[in-house]
């Protein structure tokens, strides 16, 4: 992760080497992604992106967390849209992002993730997934589902979560590096939220 070099930099000098990063990272493949290319553009020495992250991959992985980050703010707007219905928000934040992916502004989050599932062929949600702080959010989707009659015993809390998070990024990867079938993999995610809340509610 970021360094507290990094974290202390002057405003303007993180943001002209976030720039440069994912300039590159959504031009290239992450294989095809160069340290060089990013240094040369942020205009930074190759001993200054050392003190800031550790590799390729740390940064990498930094920059996933940040659209994480801005995923979670979205989606917490659709819940208040939606009156805390969990099932719903997702659907929400789903025709959202796919909405936005298709913009013309690149540094808008949703196009950046676009962008990143068509040229990385093997990122799968897992890796967003990773960059999530579980616990948390288990106990917080919990409360929620319990709000609308799901019954969910603690020790099934992540595995539920970790279900309802899988079907939403496969569902979206699908539809990103697929934009004819779009429709096709929101019915599909729909149908398996559907499968979920009636597994989880009482009789």
């Amino acid at each position: 992760m970021a360094s507290d070099t990094f974290r202390n930099l002057p405003e303007e000098k993180r943001r002209r080497f976030l720039e440069a990063a994912w300039k590159e990272f959504t031009t290239c493949s992450y294989a095809e992604a160069s340290i060089n290319r990013i240094i040369q553009e942020a205009k930074i020495s190759r001993g200054s992106f050392y003190q800031y992250f550790t590799g390729k991959h740390d940064l990498f992985l930094y920059l996933l967390k940040s659209l994480i980050s801005t995923i979670s703010q979205g989606f917490l707007a659709q819940l208040t849209v939606h009156g805390n219905d969990l099932f719903e928000a997702i659907l929400g934040i789903f025709d959202l992002i796919l909405w936005q992916s298709s913009s013309t502004r690149e540094d808008l989050p949703q196009a950046r993730i676009s962008r990143l599932f068509q040229l990385n062929a093997d990122l799968e949600p897992t890796q967003f997934i990773d960059q999530l702080d579980l616990p948390t959010i288990a106990r917080q989707t919990k409360e929620l589902l319990e709000q609308h009659g799901c019954e969910i015993a603690p020790e099934q809390e992540e595995a539920v979560l970790f279900l309802i998070l899988a079907a939403g990024f496969s569902s979206l990867l699908a539809a990103l590096r697929c934009p004819n079938r779009q429709d096709h993999f929101r019915a599909q995610l729909q149908t398996q939220l559907e499968i979920i809340r009636k597994g989880l509610t009482p009789p």
